[in-house]
């Protein structure tokens, strides 16, 4: 009998023969795909190549941020749809992805173990690892007892955990991720004011205009404008002024960091009046002679305490001011302009001629409060040197708003204060000069130049202020019971509009892609090629490349091979408890179910 098995484990596999006198109808074996263990070698390396690659471009796109262009405005309920969305289509991939390797790695893993020289039991523990995780490792703990396929199992197992791997890093691969980003938004600015030249009289532009002309275009509007004038220049801060800067005022907006604006700085030049005579019969004139022009200076008075003050309305009709002081003001180097005596008047007096200029600047504002931060070129002044006055001595023509600094000081409302000793009332622009430089409170020794002139670039800066962002009070005389009220809306001075650009704070989404699940997937799918290629794809030396005519290892094909081959009921012996631990030992005889024979060796333990 063993001459017999022997013969017919040289002719034939168990696989090709069967059970004579039972033999089923002869039918035609269907060819697929799937039936073809080179198309399925193939289709694997292409399948877990593409997988690492996968892996890859996505490393490559976490490292140059390209997910982050895919952004979607901030919505609660969208974002959570399309949360939803990403994570199901990013499941539905890795699970299907994951099922088809998993089912082409277990069918070739299948019939390489039919096609190796191995023990029944091994081949039923390596078949048997295949059918999930948890069989894996209950294969792995079976080989304590009954040792039979440990590379096998672990390589099953391996490869299956390594497939639940990829099960949790796929789903978390992107996520929406909240950020906050910047937008760049224009809004409207509140800019220095600007002459209407709609409504001004052209007899006040012109160049031989009188002092009355010009009192009549600030009339009833600058007193009822400058009234005002007192609350700004003891304010600490305005929006739209600091020193003698004009910055633009930025709307309400919900911008965030610095913005910036046009800026315009008032600079005053002044310089001492040279030839200016008393007349010694009549202390209240003053004359002086300019590039060769007599000029007479109104209102000379000796005040009280001693202040300075503009000597009378003549003074409006040039393109400077002339201020004359009881205190002497000196210079950086100590130095003082000439001082005329009065002898009527008992007092000494300092001639100057002042004119202001605009300085375009840059002002860099907080977009929040709107308070300025930095503006440049700073044009403070911190020295002067005394010299006769070189500016323009034209007679006063009016073509922007800084030309009328003149006509407007001049024209400011009264104050409480009285000025002198024949009760006149100091107005609050020269008020306002006074205080500024100390001298309402004391008598100083002296004055600086630069002092002077920094005092009076914030004054010509506050009233410029004031016509632009406070509204004069309106109505007629007899409603509002002051001169101060004007009827109409035909102001000379309108406000400017400007634009600026502020960046707005958004919240928006965007594509994440983790890069921890990156790189826990790319681990695993190294894992799975290497598995695959060791126990799967790559060829065993000796094993012929064919087709297999069993395509199997699960029940039918178990049933069909016992039906079909009587000769494994005399390899096996009988356990008499078929227990799974009896069963493998019994199963330990070493066979090649197909392209091969039966092996003489077989374990001799009894059950």
């Amino acid at each position: 009998m063993s001459e017999l098995r022997d013969e017919a484990d040289s002719v034939e596999t168990l696989a090709n023969r069967g059970r004579p006198g039972r033999q089923p109808p002869r039918q035609e074996r269907k060819k697929s795909l799937l039936s073809s263990s080179k198309a399925l070698r193939r289709l694997s390396v292409i399948l877990h190549s593409t997988l690492v690659v996968l892996h890859l471009v996505l490393i490559a796109i976490w490292a140059t941020n390209l997910e982050h262009r895919l952004v979607f405005p901030f919505d609660t309920a969208r974002n959570k749809l399309i949360s939803l969305f990403i994570t199901t289509i990013s499941t539905t991939f890795g699970t299907i992805y994951a099922v088809v390797l998993v089912f082409v790695t277990q069918t070739l893993a299948m019939r390489r173990g039919m096609q190796a020289d191995q023990t029944l039991t091994a081949t039923h523990d390596h078949t048997a690892a295949w059918a999930g995780l948890g069989a894996a490792v209950s294969h792995i703990w079976y080989q304590k007892a009954v040792p039979a396929s440990l590379v096998g199992v672990l390589s099953a197992f391996f490869y299956l955990g390594n497939i639940l791997v990829l099960h949790i890093t796929t789903p978390a691969l992107f996520s929406l991720a909240t950020f906050t980003s910047t937008r760049s938004v224009p809004v409207q600015t509140q800019s220095i004011p600007a002459l209407n030249f709609s409504v001004i009289n052209p007899g006040v532009l012109d160049a031989h205009a009188s002092a009355d002309d010009y009192t009549n275009f600030v009339d009833p509007y600058t007193q009822g404008a400058l009234i005002f004038l007192p609350s700004v220049l003891g304010a600490g801060t305005n929006l739209g002024l600091v020193g003698n800067t004009l910055y633009d005022v930025v709307d309400v907006n919900q911008g965030v960091g610095n913005v910036t604006v046009n800026a315009t700085g008032v600079s005053t030049t002044c310089g001492y009046l040279p030839g200016v005579e008393i007349s010694p019969s009549d202390a209240w004139f003053a004359s002086y002679t300019l590039n060769g022009t007599d000029y007479y200076v109104l209102d000379i008075t000796n005040t009280q305490p001693e202040l300075i003050s503009a000597p009378g309305t003549e003074a409006v009709l040039f393109q400077y001011m002339v201020f004359y002081s009881p205190v002497p003001v000196v210079d950086s180097s100590n130095n003082r302009g000439p001082f005329l005596e009065s002898p009527s008047q008992n007092g000494t007096f300092q001639f100057i001629a002042c004119m202001q200029t605009p300085v375009n600047q840059v002002a860099t504002v907080d977009a929040e409060s709107r308070q300025l931060l930095a503006v440049a070129p700073e044009i403070r002044k911190t020295n002067s040197t005394w010299g006769p006055y070189t500016g323009p001595s034209n007679r006063l023509k009016i073509e922007n708003v800084f030309d009328t600094f003149p006509i407007l000081y001049t024209n400011a409302p009264a104050s409480d204060t009285q000025l002198s000793q024949n009760l006149r009332l100091s107005s609050v622009a020269e008020l306002y000069l006074n205080q500024k430089l100390n001298l309402t409170s004391t008598t100083p020794e002296n004055l600086t130049l630069h002092d002077v002139e920094n005092a009076l670039s914030d004054l010509a800066a506050s009233i410029f202020w004031t016509l632009s962002h406070i509204p004069p009070i309106r109505g007629n005389v007899a409603s509002c019971g002051s001169s101060a009220c004007i009827d109409d809306n035909n102001d000379p001075f309108t406000v400017l509009r400007g634009n600026a650009t502020v960046t707005n704070l958004i919240t928006q989404a965007r594509l994440d892609l983790s890069i921890i699940a990156v790189s826990a997937g790319l681990a695993a799918s190294i894992a799975l090629m290497i598995i695959a290629y060791s126990t799967s794809i790559l060829t065993r030396a000796g094993i012929e490349e064919r087709e297999l005519p069993i395509d199997g290892l699960g029940v039918l094909h178990a049933i069909w091979l016992y039906r079909n081959h009587p000769e494994l009921e005399t390899l096996i012996d009988q356990a008499e408890y078929p227990s799974t631990q009896n069963l493998r030992e019994a199963g330990m005889v070493r066979v090649r179910l197909v392209d091969g024979g039966i092996s003489r060796r077989r374990r001799s333990e009894s059950f």
